[in-house]
C-alpha cells in the first residue's frame, strides 16, 4: 500500500495510518496486480480493502494442521461411491479418478491388465501408514497379514507398491527407502525384488557377472528416503511417456490424483503455502507441471490438452478456492485440515 507515494509492507499486525492511493499484489506466478482508489469515494473502502488481503494469508496459515479450513462436510464413503457409479455411467471410461474409493483402484488395474497384482485396503483406516492412500496395489500372492509386517522396514511406513504395468509386462514400483536397521533381504520384504523368480534371476546374473570379471549387480535403491517428492515426478514422468492415457486430459488428471495427491505429495509445505520452515519449501510439482510443457512444446499431437490447461492447473495449486493442492495427504483431506 502506498499514499503519497511512500510505500508501506503489510502484513498481519500491520496498522495502517493512513488511506492507501494505491495497493500492489506480488503474486507468486510473479504477476504484479495493481488496485487504484480515487479520492472521492472509496477511501473507506480502500482501508478495509487492504487490511482484509493482509490478513487473509496469516489467517489461512493459522486454520487446521495443513494451514487451511474446509466448512463444508465432507460426504461420506458410501455417498462418495454413489456419485461415482453414476458419473462412470454416465461419461463411460473417459472420467477422471479421483482414487478416493476402491472402485476407483480396481477400474485402473483392470485397465492397466497387470495380472498378479490386486487392490489391498490394509490402510483403509490410515493406521499403517498415515501418509498413504487407503488402497494400494500389491502382488496377488501376498496376504494382508504379511503385507503388514513389511511396513515397520520402511521410512515413514511407506512400503513398496505398484505405480504402473506396462503392456510389455514391466512393473514400475515406487517406496520409501529402508530404514537403516532393516535388512532389504529378509523374509518380510522379499516380495519388493520379485521372489522367488527374480530373486533367482538377480543371484543368477550376478553370478555369471562375477564369471566375466564384472562387480554383481546391486538391488536398484530409492531417488529419495521419503517417497513423497523426487518419486512422485519420477513416476508421473514414466507413465506419462509410456502410457498414452496419461496424455489425455482425464488421464492425466487421473495421473495427477494417484501419484501425487492420494501419494502424499506434501503441497502446503513445499509450495510455500505455509511459512514454517523456507527449507521445505520446493516446487517439485511445478517442475513436474514444466516437464510435461516441454513434452507437450515438443510432441502437442500427442497430448489431448494444451498448455492452457497447464497454467489453469499451475494457477488452481496456489488458490485456497479448489482442495486438491490443500492438504498433504488423504488423511489430511478426510479430517478437512
Amino acid at each position: 500500500a502506498s499514499s503519497f507515494s511512500k510505500p508501506k509492507v503489510l502484513t498481519a499486525t500491520s496498522t495502517l495510518k493512513f488511506i492507501p492511493e494505491e495497493l500492489a499484489v506480488f503474486c507468486r506466478d510473479f504477476r504484479l496486480l495493481r488496485f487504484h482508489f480515487p479520492e472521492h469515494g472509496l477511501a473507506p473502502q480502500a482501508f478495509r480493502v487492504a487490511n482484509a488481503i493482509a490478513q487473509a494469508r496469516e489467517a489461512a496459515a493459522l486454520e487446521g494442521c495443513d494451514g487451511w479450513s474446509c466448512p463444508a462436510e465432507t460426504p461420506s464413503e458410501e455417498e462418495e461411491d454413489g456419485e461415482e457409479e453414476e458419473d462412470d455411467d454416465e461419461e463411460g471410461s473417459g472420467a477422471t479418478l479421483l482414487f478416493e474409493s476402491l472402485r476407483d483402484w480396481e477400474q485402473e488395474l483392470e485397465r492397466l491388465g497387470a495380472a498378479g497384482w490386486r487392490v489391498s485396503a490394509v490402510n483403509e483406516r490410515f493406521d499403517m501408514a498415515p501418509s498413504l492412500p487407503r488402497y494400494l496395489w500389491v502382488p496377488s500372492g501376498l496376504l494382508d497379514h504379511d503385507l503388514k509386517r513389511t511396513f515397520a522396514h520402511f521410512q515413514e511406513r511407506r512400503v513398496a507398491r505398484l505405480c504402473w504395468h506396462h503392456p510389455g509386462g514391466g512393473h514400475l514400483l515406487r517406496a520409501a527407502a529402508f530404514h537403516p536397521a532393516s535388512e532389504p533381504g529378509s523374509e518380510d520384504v522379499r516380495w519388493v525384488w520379485g521372489v522367488p523368480r527374480g530373486r533367482m534371476g538377480h543371484r543368477e546374473g550376478g553370478r555369471r557377472g562375477w564369471e566375466r570379471g564384472r562387480p554383481s549387480p546391486s538391488p536398484p535403491r530409492p531417488p529419495e528416503p521419503s517417497d513423497r517428492d523426487l518419486n512422485c515426478l519420477l513416476a508421473s514422468l514414466v507413465q506419462l511417456l509410456g502410457d498414452p492415457q496419461a496424455r489425455t486430459l482425464p488421464g492425466f488428471q487421473s495421473l495427477v490424483q494417484r501419484e501425487w495427491v492420494a501419494a502424499g505429495h506434501p503441497f502446503p509445505s513445499r509450495l510455500g503455502l505455509l511459512r514454517r520452515d523456507p527449507r521445505e519449501e520446493c516446487p517439485v510439482f511445478l517442475l513436474f507441471l514444466d516437464c510435461t510443457w516441454q513434452l507437450l512444446r515438443q510432441f502437442p499431437a500427442h497430448f489431448g490438452f494444451t498448455e492452457s490447461f497447464l497454467l489453469a492447473l499451475h494457477d488452481s495449486s496456489f488458490s485456497p478456492f479448489f482442495s486438491t493442492f490443500r492438504f498433504s495427504c488423504q488423511r489430511r483431506r478426510g479430517q478437512g485440515g
